[in-house]
């Protein structure tokens, strides 16, 4: 992948994580559960870019056979679900009985359906193409 697009998906990630941050410190202002939430949130940021590094920095091999990647991107994106599912869950459980759960809970799981629209999708596409492009520019043996 191109650096420049693949900087502006991590950009576009972070804006994406940094909502859901601001949102739920907004909700959570002034609460003793504020911190809980925060940390749950700021440890998904962190193992989501280490997914990003594994993505957009990793390239396959000049050596590797036609068609195959280093890395496997459906595997990818469902860690990348699991993710946002453990930092909704993690949320809940932090904040369950409390009037915030419902607000919380709608910012993470509306910033999880944008992150997989907005940047899942054009991953995807992108990543398409280019083995798309590959096969055709390969010798065919």
């Amino acid at each position: 992948m191109k650096k420049k697009k693949a900087a502006a998906l991590l950009i576009a990630s972070t804006i994406i994580w940094a909502a859901v941050i601001i949102g739920s410190a907004v909700v959570l202002r002034g609460t003793i559960y504020k911190e809980n939430v925060n940390m749950i949130l700021f440890i998904g940021v962190i193992i989501h870019i280490q997914l990003f590094n594994m993505v957009l920095l990793w390239q396959p091999s000049s050596k590797q056979k036609k068609g195959k990647t280093e890395i496997k991107h459906g595997l990818i994106i469902i860690l990348s679900a699991l993710i946002w599912g453990a930092v909704i869950i993690g949320s809940s459980i932090v904040l369950k009985g409390t009037e915030f759960k419902d607000d919380v809970g709608r910012i993470i799981q509306g910033a999880s359906i944008a992150h997989l629209l907005f940047i899942w999708v054009p991953i995807g596409i992108i990543y398409k193409k280019e083995k798309e492009h590959m096969q055709q520019t390969l010798p065919k043996s």
